[in-house]
Formats: C-alpha cells, sequence, structure tokens
C-alpha cells in the first residue's frame, strides 16, 4: 500500500497509530495511580446519551480545577489504554494524571457506549453535544466553575472557541487547530501532501487548481461531489485525489459536516473569548499550518495585551510524535512518539491558569 494510501486509510479514522493503540480501549476500565476514574452518562436534550468518562484526583476533596477535552474529527474512543503507544494516548495520560484537575472526556455519538452514529453526525450537532458537556461540567458540586479550562485537540480546537465564546471560562488550549477557515485549512493540508509526496513542480499549480475550483463548489456553495462532477467533469475528477474521501463520506464524517465547518467563523468565535489563550503547533505538523495556529494567539492579544501565547514544539508532527525532517513526518518513517515536549508546556501553562487544588 502506498503511503497516501495509507494516509487517506488513517485520515478516515484519525491516524492509524490512533487506532491500532486504542483499539478496544473502550472495553476496558481505565486505571491511573492515585486518581478517581468514574464513567456517567450525559442525558443530551434530543433525548440521546452519550458516555463520559471523568477523572480526578483521589486524594483531593472540594471543588477542583477543571479540563474539559474536545478531541479530533474521527470517531475514535477517549479513552486511554493502560500503555499507549499512539501520542494522543501518552499526552492525554500525562495530563489527566499530572494536572491536579478533574478531566471531563466525552465519547461521541456511536463511540464507547454513547449511542448514535458518529459517521453520520455533521459539524453543528457535534458542537452542540460539546456545548452541553460544559453545561453539566460546570454544575458539578465537585467543580470550581470559576476554574474550567476547554481543552480542544486536532478539529477539538475549531469547537473549542466556538463553546468559550462570551462563557465564563479561565482559559482555552488548543493543540493541531487553526483560526482561518476550513476551506483555506483544506487547500494547505493538499498543498502540504502533494508537495511532501513528491509531486512534480509542473503539476502543482494543475492540481492546486482544481482543488481551489472543487472546495469553492463543495464548501461554499454546498455541493455535492457528485453535483460537481456532473456539472464539471475535470473538476469532478479531482474528488477521489483528495486525501480521505470515499463516494459518500471525507475523513469519515459526511459531507455536511465539513460544510458547516466551512461556515463557522472561527477567528470571530476567538474575538468573544474572554480568557487566557494556549495555542500549540508542532513544526511538523502538516495536517495544520503554523500561520493558522498562531493567528489564535495573534486574535487574543489583539484584545487584550499578554493573553495569548504561542508555543511551537520542535520536530513534532499532528500525533505527539517527533522526526527528523518534514518528509520523514509526512511518511511516519524514523519518529519516535513523544508527548512530553508538549505536555510540560500545557502543563506548565495550566498551572498559571488554574492554580492547585483547595
Amino acid at each position: 500500500m502506498t503511503h497516501l494510501s495509507n494516509v487517506i486509510m488513517a485520515l478516515a479514522t484519525a491516524s492509524s497509530l490512533l487506532i491500532h493503540a486504542m483499539a478496544g480501549a473502550a472495553e476496558n476500565r481505565e486505571t491511573h495511580p492515585n486518581i478517581t476514574t468514574t464513567y456517567g452518562t450525559l442525558a443530551l436534550r434530543d433525548g440521546v446519551k452519550l458516555q463520559t468518562i471523568v477523572t480526578k484526583p483521589a486524594s483531593v476533596t472540594g471543588r477542583l480545577p477543571a479540563i474539559l477535552f474536545v478531541q479530533w474529527l474521527s470517531c475514535d474512543t477517549v479513552a486511554i489504554s493502560d500503555n499507549p503507544r499512539d501520542g494522543w494516548s501518552a499526552m492525554l495520560r500525562e495530563v489527566v494524571r499530572r494536572s491536579n484537575a478533574l478531566v471531563w472526556r466525552t465519547q461521541k455519538r456511536g463511540v464507547g457506549a454513547s449511542e448514535g452514529n458518529c459517521a453520520t453526525m455533521d459539524y453543528d450537532t457535534e458542537l452542540a453535544d460539546h456545548r452541553q458537556a460544559l453545561e453539566h461540567l460546570r454544575l458539578r458540586d465537585d467543580v470550581d466553575p470559576k476554574r474550567i479550562v476547554i481543552f480542544g485537540g486536532s478539529i477539538g480546537g475549531t469547537y473549542a472557541p466556538l463553546i468559550a465564546a462570551d462563557q465564563p471560562v479561565a482559559g482555552v488550549m488548543i493543540w493541531g487547530a487553526g483560526a482561518t477557515t476550513w476551506a483555506e485549512r483544506m487547500l494547505k493540508f493538499e498543498r502540504n501532501a502533494l508537495e511532501l509526496k513528491g509531486t512534480a513542480p509542473d503539476q502543482l499549480a494543475r492540481e492546486m487548481t482544481l482543488r481551489l475550483q472543487f472546495f469553492e463548489r463543495y464548501l461554499i456553495q454546498a455541493q455535492t461531489p457528485a453535483q460537481i462532477a456532473a456539472a464539471d467533469a475535470t473538476v469532478g475528477a479531482v474528488w477521489p485525489r483528495i486525501v480521505g474521501t470515499t463516494a459518500d463520506s471525507h475523513y469519515g464524517r459526511p459531507f455536511a459536516f465539513h460544510q458547516q465547518a466551512q461556515r463557522a467563523d472561527w477567528a470571530a468565535a476567538w474575538t468573544k473569548v474572554n480568557a487566557p489563550v494556549l495555542a500549540l503547533y508542532g513544526e511538523y505538523d502538516w495536517f495544520e499550518s503554523r500561520d493558522a495556529t498562531s493567528l489564535i494567539a495573534r486574535i487574543a492579544n489583539a484584545k487584550s495585551p499578554g493573553r495569548g501565547t504561542f508555543v511551537e514544539i520542535p520536530r513534532m508532527n499532528h500525533h505527539f510524535a517527533q522526526y527528523p525532517n518534514a518528509t520523514a513526518a509526512f511518511a511516519e518513517k524514523e519518529g519516535q512518539v513523544n508527548a512530553e515536549p508538549a505536555v510540560s508546556v500545557m502543563l506548565e501553562w495550566l498551572k498559571r491558569i488554574l492554580g492547585s487544588p483547595t
């Protein structure tokens, strides 16, 4: 199987690392030293029930600072295996064990013990689910409602400002997400993939022009790939060459998910976040761009100087593994999972924002 085929397969369910390392995690209860883990139910307003996983320091009583984790695009579990081999699990485990905070995770619809179907869920529905999770987290009698941080990972970092906008949160932390539009992100992502797989320079302009034309119709005009192909066969023919596509889905999610993501105004939402912001980016994260992530901190600082912090983690990819160069990171070769450089920045920032449990 070619590397690009591997990328397509991986993106349909997040990343191959995440899939293999977390397989079966939903069936096993988590164990963390000196941490209490509780599995609960979030009853949504539309009647669907989602599984929640809440961890907190076992020896601390009273109201705790809290972290609401908002996860990636794929339909993978947020449960953490005992011996995680992928970077996302390794990162989450350290945040759970070392943040001294109550950490809330919500399994998406159809994942773990949650009802529903993640593969057919659109962006707006998922956003509403996370907003209701924040409502319930704030009402817990073991949570200090003034010390809640929203932590968005990957596309969860686009939900984060929409959830936090005009809300009394203590802070917002994101990894691997940006504040540019979804169409801009898609174009940059496609160019990264074309360049890093070694596409001939004399083919790049044509391929990117076709993608530009396709995304304008697909994301902005909200047409389906079939409608685009019927109207213009040349433009429509690019669909199978776009990363992560199938006949009826894109990265394992419905077309409406991506069209709604395009309509979301993330930059405007960041202007409504009235709390400190930490925007983290991996140097070799070809899923997102440095400029899009640093824009988050620039928006925060434009509103209140010093409120936004941008940190780039050297040699790290989207999945908390480090590589010798960008090409190796794209090929997922010569790398090693090492979440610690990112985790240490997260924990230091969280300590400043949340303080210690009381």
